[in-house]
Parts: C-alpha cells; structure tokens; sequence
C-alpha cells in the first residue's frame, strides 16, 4: 500500500493538477515544436546567406589581388626592361654611354617616374638620368650596392622605400649588377620609381572603409600600401606575416580571420608576383563584406518574433481554454480581438520586408503570401489574397508572360510546367533549394524554397538585380583595360594559351604581335594626357579593323599592344597583315582639330617556327620590336630577321578621323 506521502504518491498528485495538466497537453508541445522549427530554419538560412555573402567576398578580392598583382609586375618589370638594355649599353660602350639621353628614349610617361642612375664599382655615383653628378655623391652605403657587390648571380633587388640622395623624393630602387664578360664586378645600375604610384593607384580603387591593399616584400618590409595599411609603408610589421613564410609552396590563397595590422576580422586574398620577390595582399573587413547579412538577421528575427508571439499566444489560449471553459462569451470575444491584433501586425510586418515571402500549406494552397511577393511575381496582390493553389498562381505568371525567362542563372525560356516541377522536387527535398529566375523586366529574382515538417513550403523571393550586374562589371575590369575596352594583358595570355593548345592539338599555326607606339611620349608632352588618352582609343579602333575572325587584340602596357593573329598562307599574306597594321597605326590622327602623328614598332613571332610555349614566343615577338627601336623605329621586324622600316610620313599627308 503506498502512502499518501510518498514520492510516487506526490508525483501523481502534480500531474493531476488541473495547471499541470492544462500545460501538458498536445498543443503545448506542438507549439514549442512549431517555435524550434522556426528558430532553426532561420538559423540555417542565415547561415547560408552568411556563407554566400563570405564566398562572394573572397571571389572578390582573389579578383582584385589578381589585378594588383598584374599591375605591380607591369610596372616593375617594365622598369626591369629599362634596366636590362642600359646595362647592355654600358657594356657594349662604356665610355660613350648617354644614360640622359638613353631614359628620355626608353622611359614610359604616366604616374610612375623613372629615374636612372650608375654607381662605378667603388660605390660612387658616375651616371644619372636628371643630373650630371658629382664625385662627392657617395652610395656604397645603400644596401642594394653592398647586396650586388657581394652576391655572384644577376638577381634583381628591389629596396624598401628610400629618400634619393639625387631626385630627393621617396623611391624604390630597382637595381642589378653590371659585371665585365670576366665576371668582375663593375657597379650596380639602379631605376628609381616613385614610391607613391603604386600606393596612388591602390588608394583609387573601392575597398570598403576597412579595407587594405599592401605590396609586400618577401622580407616583410611593406613597400606600397592602401586603407589601414599605409601606415605600414617601409617598415614590417609588429608581427611575422604567416603567410610569407610558405609563399614558395603557396604563391595563391585566401585567410579569413582578425588581421594582423589592426585585429579586424577580414576577408584576404595574397598572391605572390610572378618572378619578383613580392606579394600581394587584397582585404575587405568582414563587417563590410557581411553587412547585409547583418540586416537579414535583423529582418529575420523580427519575422521569427512576431511568429514566435503568434504560437505563444495561441499555447496561452489554449491552455487558459483548458483551464477556464466557464469563461463566459465576453472573454472569448477578447481573446479573439487579440488575435486579430497579432494577425494584423504580422500582415504589416510581411507587407514591409523587402522580400517577398509565400507560404504554401500541404494542400498546396496559398496561406501567406505579403505585398512584395506579388511585386516579383508579377500577379495582382488581390489574387493572392483569395488564397488560391500554386498551380493556379503559376498558370497566372504565365498568362501574364512572368515565365518567358526560367532556368540557372537566367539562361533559356521554360514553360509553366518546369517551374511547377521544380517547385515540387524542392517540396519533396529535405533541405532548402534555391535557383533564379529572370523577368521579362530584366529583374534577377533568388527563389528560395525550404520545405516545412508538415509538407507545405515557404518560398522567399529577393531581388539580386545589382547584386548580380555588380559581379558582371568585377569580371569584366579584371579582363578588360578600363580606356580603351580591348582585353589586358591577363585575358590575352588566356588566348594566346588557348592557341598553343590548337596548334599541338591539331597543328593550327598562328602569329603573335608586339607593337610599341614611337613618339607617344611627344605626344603627351605636347598636347596633355587627355590628348594621348584620346590617340590610344584611336589606336584601339583602327586595330581592331585590322583583324580578321579568330584575332585579337589587347592593350598590355601604356603604349604597347599585342595581336594574337590566325596566320596567313604565305610571306606576302603575312607582310601584308604586318603592313595593314603598321599603315593604320601610323596614318595622322585628328584629335580636338589638331593633326597629330606617331610611329609604331612592331615585333612578330611565327608559332611554331619560333617558339611552342607562351613565353617563349612573347620574348621572341617583344625582342623583334626592341630590335626594330633600337635601329630606328617605325617598322617590321620578324622574329630572327632584320627590322623593315616604312620611313617618316610628311605631317598632313592621311588622315582619320577615326
């Protein structure tokens, strides 16, 4: 017998409380099941746009420090150029040698200055592009002289941030050693670049509030530097760069976490600048990158409290309901009045997203659905508020001509009947389903269907117009040059590896071009950046009516192009295209009512005759245009032949108004 008192005695005694029981009852435990589901769905969605938003942001900056990267090893190793043939000339005439004359020839105009300088083997400055100098100018004492005077290879050093002694402006100092055919070391020739351009140029381009774009050395000296991390300019930083130390193994990568400048969560992109001991880092913070997330969870929660206070209340009733069935007609009016409150909150909270939102019940009727979803679905908010099935809403869309464009990402038409399909294998799915659909106004509309315990399905719908137009333009900058619309250097070696690969594949021949403008450099003098700006937007036009089906052209440089061209049959076909090309270039150009004249050197390599790898045939064709520089400008030169030359055109002879 048990007792009254005793523990099981007592158990039962509060189970069959008329409270307790109220509380335990289905309802109850179905309500805070409904909450769960909710709160979790919401979670995981947040989630996923969380992890979208992340992996849009690092796609962007792996693009913007791919662009830096070609930028930085444009400038420097166009300066290493420079570097390269004047050291050839002090070789080949030692005491003849005009270096003055030598950079007004060969150094590019724009943002970058060059300057040129030689110091003789006691570290004394014999040589300089701006002055004549004088003996008392000392720089044994600069780091790249020691380096050079004391290594055995020909490596290119590139120092951190410098005062010159001569120019008096903060440099970076590319510089090689100039050795005798014995070996003997005879000094160090030394191009000097403004430090700031490569830092003008990062400070140019949008990185967010937070965001950083740093040229590091291997050494982990920061060279140039943009948003937080200029004040790191010419110094390392407090820390070890991680990354820095497996760049060898590792030239590519991103790293999401606090940085190690100021602590703030970032998303970054480093890349290792081919051939050159620098790398590259590109970040946005994560605050920036994940701000609309942080509004999506503003909007979402708000959402799951209203739904969460709608079940709450409604468990509430219920278990008044249970407790207080004597409550007499009054009260259940009140209480019926309080729902139609909330019912009418929750409508002016869904009307005022910005999503649109759909709920489909098991019996594929339409339940919720808020002002914004008939916006992007393209049907009159009075049809969805009679609560008509899904099939009818689609027949609707379709009538009204909502359904032309269906499918991944915009591309192809579908009928009715596809989407339909598509929404019910999202329905009989586990987990959510997201595609996009295009409409007949242009607008990009993210479905995203999550299917519900009980069957039915909540369908969100976004508008990603701009979202989707922003990552178009990011493709295309990082492939295109921004003045003259031909593809830039990274997009045109992507050609130039798709013709290697035909030419061993299937033995289609073709040829590579290198052009260099004579005299751009005049032309800016003389008539001002706008001018030369305009003459290269010519230059572009009039190349491209020089190509036939299959070539292209690109802009790889200030005043250098290239053309990957199908090749022609015989030597005349092939010198006529040269020709073509050279005449066009050359033709006097009216600009602002002003004649204006340059030449072209034009460098051409045959592939395979003279080289089967991309490098291989770009030095061929780049050496080809140097030679026809070197020995007068203006003309053809084939690769491993001598330069043929079109002679000075009298000014006003032709002109284009092209």
């Amino acid at each position: 017998m048990v007792s009254g008192n005793s523990p099981a005695a007592r158990i039962r005694s509060l189970f069959s409380h008329p409270t307790v029981r109220s509380v335990l009852q289905p309802a109850t435990g179905l309500g805070l099941l409904v909450i769960v589901l909710l709160w979790s769905g919401i979670g995981y969605q947040l989630g996923l746009e969380r992890e979208k938003l992340g992996a849009v942001a690092l796609q962007n900056t792996r693009n913007l420090a791919r662009v830096v990267e070609e930028h930085a090893a444009r400038a420097i190793t166009g300066a290493d150029q420079i570097l390269r043939l004047a050291r050839a000339e002090i070789l080949r005439n030692p005491d003849g040698f005009d270096l003055r004359a030598f950079a007004r020839e060969v150094t590019p105009q724009g943002d970058v200055a060059i300057q040129l300088s030689l110091i003789g083997p006691d570290g004394r400055l014999r040589l300089n592009s701006l002055m004549v100098p004088t003996a008392a100018i000392d720089l044994s004492d600069r780091p790249h002289f020691g380096a050079h005077r004391d290594a055995v290879g020909d490596e290119l050093d590139i120092s951190i941030p410098m005062v010159g002694r001569v120019s008096h402006r903060t440099t970076l100092q590319l510089s090689r050693a100039v050795r005798g055919p014995d070996g003997r070391f005879l000094g160090v020739v030394v191009a000097s670049l403004d430090a700031d351009y490569f830092s003008r140029f990062y400070a140019s381009i949008d990185i967010g509030r937070q965001g950083t774009i740093m040229l590091v050395g291997t050494d982990g000296v920061v060279r140039a530097g943009a948003g937080a991390a200029a004040p790191l300019i010419g110094r390392k930083g407090d820390r070890p760069w991680p990354t820095l130390e497996n760049i060898a193994k590792v030239p590519v990568g991103t790293v999401v976490g606090p940085s190690l400048i100021d602590g703030v969560d970032r998303f970054v992109a480093f890349r290792r600048v081919e051939g050159l001991p620098l790398v590259v880092y590109a970040s946005v913070s994560a605050a920036d990158a994940l701000a609309d997330n942080a509004w999506y969870v503003k909007v979402y929660s708000a959402l799951a409290g209203v739904l969460t206070l709608v079940v709450l209340v409604a468990m509430v009733l219920a278990v008044r309901q249970r407790m207080r069935l004597e409550r007499t007609s009054v009260a259940l009016h009140a209480s019926e009045a309080v729902a139609r409150r909330t019912s009418q909150e929750l409508a002016v909270t869904l009307d005022t997203m910005a999503q649109g939102i759909v709920m489909v019940d098991r019996d594929d009727r339409i339940a919720v659905a808020n002002r914004r979803a008939a916006e992007l679905l393209g049907v009159p908010v009075e049809m969805l508020a009679e609560r008509p099935t899904f099939d009818a809403l689609v027949a609707e869309m379709a009538r009204r001509g909502e359904l032309g464009v269906v499918g991944d990402g915009g591309a192809g038409g579908e009928p009715a009947r596809r989407l339909s399909v598509a929404f019910g294998a999202a329905a009989s799915d586990t987990g959510p389903v997201v595609f996009e659909r295009v409409r007949p106004t242009g607008q990009t509309i993210e479905v995203t269907c999550v299917p519900m315990p009980d069957g039915g399905m909540v369908r969100t719908y976004t508008d990603v117009t701009e979202r989707r137009a922003g990552e178009r333009r990011i493709a295309y900058m990082a492939l295109h040059d921004p003045l003259t619309g031909l593809p830039n250097r990274t997009l045109f070696r992507s050609r130039l590896e798709q013709a290697l690969d035909r030419q061993r594949d299937r033995g289609v021949p073709f040829a590579v071009l290198c052009i260099d403008l004579d005299r751009f450099k005049e032309v800016n003098d003389c008539h001002g950046h706008a001018v030369g700006d305009a003459l290269l937007l010519r230059v572009a036009h009039r190349l491209r009516r020089c190509l036939g089906e299959g070539d292209v052209a690109a802009r790889v440089g200030g005043d250098e192009f290239a053309v990957l061209a199908a090749r022609r049959h015989g030597d005349d076909d092939r010198a006529a295209l040269a020709g073509m090309i050279l005449d066009a270039l050359t033709a006097p150009y009216r600009i602002d009512g002003e004649v204006v004249e340059v030449g072209a050197s034009v460098g051409i390599a045959l592939a395979p005759e003279d080289g089967a790898g991309m490098e291989t045939l770009l030095r061929a064709a780049d050496q080809a245009m140097y030679r026809v520089k070197a020995q007068g400008r203006n003309g053809v030169c084939w690769a491993g032949r001598a330069p043929r030359f079109t002679g000075p055109q009298p000014v006003g002879t032709r002109t284009d108004a092209a």
